[in-house]
């Protein structure tokens, strides 16, 4: 009943998708574990062994641009070097654009796919001053940990995102805001294995107000107990991959059958 009702809010235009990092793996983007072996790949072995222990990534990235005297351009280099690249596989992103009932998208992801895959069609927005631009394109992508092409807009370390408010970002909270006013939210790319994500979710539902309509969040296979906590939350689940759940409604949207070019 769920998927059927998300099917229909999705050809009315009223879904937003929130993308997390999990959507991008399977693109060639790096996972958290491996940002943390390029960052021991450069450190001594007593550096390692200060950082290893700090269990938060972004606590662990502020600890590391100490260790550089301040510096974050060694972070910077690295996740340049792992995100800014061509993809191995577009295909999810593309059938994604190939949703035309689709026109926000949200994303803590750093890399370039949706940009990729929309084209011309797409507006990114991580600064409040691309705002009014934004709106003469049909999609609008917010970036709201920055891009990795700008690497002052992007939050790595905890001490960026203890300065968040002081990013230009406050126009863009309250266009979030009005949106989910009006239509739910879908979040994908995000497993519950990470506890850090249940607690991610549950803030940007408490700052966004988000209260009367039901979000959704596409996780497969999750257990009993699990399923009744994020009910409790107005979260109905999907069970479903997120490659898989994108088929679906691509299909459901476009007719059985039809494909997206690679």
């Amino acid at each position: 009943m769920s998927l059927e009702l998300l099917l229909n809010k999705i050809v009315n235009s009223e879904v937003i998708i929130w993308a997390g990092a999990g959507f991008s793996l399977y693109a060639g983007m790096p996972a958290v574990d491996e940002i943390k072996r390029e960052v021991q790949d450069s450190c001594s072995v007593q550096e390692w062994k200060q950082l290893e222990t700090i269990k938060h990534f972004p606590d662990m990235v502020e600890e590391f641009i100490r260790l550089r005297h301040g510096s974050r351009k060694p972070i910077v280099e690295i996740m340049n070097r792992m995100i800014d690249k061509n993809p191995v596989n577009l295909y999810v992103h593309k059938q994604l654009a190939g949703i035309s009932t689709i026109h926000t998208i949200i994303t803590t992801n750093y890399d370039r796919l949706f940009e990729l895959a929309y084209g011309n069609r797409l507006a990114t927005v991580f600064t409040d001053a691309q705002l009014e631009e934004a709106d003469e394109k049909p999609v609008q992508l917010y970036k709201i940990h920055g891009d990795i092409r700008t690497p002052e807009s992007m939050l790595i370390s905890s001490g960026d995102y203890a300065d968040y408010e002081e990013r230009h970002t406050r126009k863009i909270w309250q266009r979030l805001k009005s949106l989910a006013a009006q239509k739910s939210i879908l979040f994908i790319g995000y497993s519950f294995a990470d506890e850090n994500n249940d607690l991610f979710i549950t803030n940007v539902l408490k700052h966004l107000e988000k209260n009367d309509q039901p979000s959704y969040l596409v996780i497969p296979d999750l257990p009993e107990l699990k399923l009744t906590h994020l009910q409790k939350k107005n979260i109905e689940p999907i069970n479903l991959t997120g490659e898989a759940f994108v088929d679906h409604i691509y299909q459901h949207v476009n007719g059985s059958g039809k494909s997206v070019e690679v």
